[in-house]
């Protein structure tokens, strides 16, 4: 294995979301709504730009419960292409922009693109930037987000390039723990059980690195830790890490974050089956100072059913959160870029 809506939004939620502008709202009411206009990796998400997401999605949720969609997006299309398999991000990002009347254009599998030919992502991401307005990508090889990015005229959302990071997952799994916890410092988590190929532990490690306290534990086999080039950069952030391969080390965090072990990305399927039940969380192993149990799902091992019961047991809200914080996520990304994500009149 590798180590390597229908009604109008009010003014008061125009407001919300103008406060996120990085610069002076022009005579056309074009907002630039972030600092960065591609999203490639957790670090970009700093608290300040967390904050503003956070209050986004909570009114991306009022619109949700109480208006089905919004036409934020109606001038816009979003192209969502998923080289690699999905049915969460894709579902939720289509959801999204549907939910906001934004087209959306697709293509899944590298069989049925012109990839299988090889065509490079540079000339891909050339030519989709001229159908659409935002490019949303899945990709099965690490560092393909970025160059995808380099190539894009439009902005583009990282949607999980290999075992690399899923930022808008940890964007999803911050905005879950700050509801369910109401903070992101001063944290102990405790990640499991592939910490060594899993994007998403990368991804939420790096954001919560970013906040004081951060206290980060890492359960896996041997051959599955964590790489020790994410561990320096997690240290020289100033974040207390321990590994283990012990499931008792789980009993001292204030969040266990697990994920499936990552089959696709093993060369050896032989080893998948040799680790695959060698760790599962079990009611009996959660006790009082566990507040929050997490997984960005599929669950495939990790996690027995029974521990569904527990209240801590937020995976199934934390996958729900998952189409607001990406609503919020499109409207800011798009506010600013060509004056389509206004208020109607």
């Amino acid at each position: 294995m590798s180590r390597g809506n229908e009604a109008i939004l009010t003014r008061g939620s125009e407001a919300v979301m103008n406060r996120v502008a990085t610069k002076p709202v022009s005579k056309r009411g074009e907002v630039a709504m972030l600092p960065f206009k591609h999203l490639i990796s957790s670090n970009q998400l700093t608290p300040e730009v967390l904050s503003e997401l956070f209050a986004a999605t909570d009114h991306m949720k009022n619109v949700c419960e109480r208006r089905g969609r919004s036409p934020l997006l109606a001038s816009r299309v979003v192209a969502l292409l998923f080289y690699e398999p999905s049915s969460r991000t894709m579902l939720s990002f289509q959801s999204a922009a549907q939910r906001l009347y934004a087209g959306v254009l697709f293509a899944q599998g590298k069989e049925s693109s012109a990839l299988k030919k090889r065509e490079t992502l540079h000339d891909s991401m050339s030519v989709f930037s001229g159908y659409c307005d935002a490019i949303i990508m899945r990709h099965p090889d690490k560092g393909s987000a970025e160059k995808a990015a380099a190539a894009c005229a439009v902005p583009f959302i990282n949607a999980g390039d290999g075992g690399n990071e899923h930022p808008t997952q940890a964007l999803i799994d911050a905005y879950t723990i700050h509801k369910e916890l109401g903070r992101l410092d001063n944290l102990h988590v405790a990640f499991g059980f592939d910490p060594l190929q899993s994007r998403s532990i990368h991804s939420l490690a790096f954001l919560l690195a970013q906040y004081p306290g951060s206290e980060f534990t890492f359960v896996s086999p041997e051959p599955l830790a964590a790489g020790r080039e994410f561990l320096n950069t997690l240290k020289k952030s100033g974040v207390t890490c321990h590994e283990s391969n012990d499931l008792a080390a789980l009993k001292d965090a204030d969040v266990i974050y697990l994920n499936r072990l990552q089959e696709e990305r093993f060369e050896n399927s032989d080893d998948f089956e040799r680790y695959r039940r060698l760790y599962v969380l079990q009611p009996e192993m959660i006790g009082p100072k566990q507040r929050l149990i997490l997984d960005p799902l599929p669950r495939i091992d990790e996690i027995a059913l029974a521990v569904d019961e527990l209240p801590q047991a937020a995976y199934f809200r934390q996958a729900h959160n998952g189409v607001a914080v990406r609503m919020a996520l499109l409207v800011t990304m798009l506010k600013g870029v060509g004056g389509g994500a206004r208020e109607e009149d």
